[in-house]
């Protein structure tokens, strides 16, 4: 087992890897919705609609 890899058990790969030169990029919901409640997202050729909730989640939808 490689101390370097913390998620990884005894003769198994790692469960989850984490690549510090690459990461996921974070945008904040409140960039993205810019003090609306719904906004538009177009991906291959279908617009998606991703909606605040009353509640304060997130919902996508077709």
């Amino acid at each position: 087992m490689d101390p370097d890899k913390p998620n990884q058990t005894p003769d198994s790969s790692p469960t989850h890897r984490h690549d510090d030169a690459n990461p996921e990029p974070v945008i904040r919901s409140s960039s993205l919705f810019a003090g609306h409640r719904e906004v538009q997202i177009e991906h291959d050729g279908v617009t998606y609609r991703l909606r605040i909730t009353r509640s304060g989640k997130l919902i996508l939808t077709k």
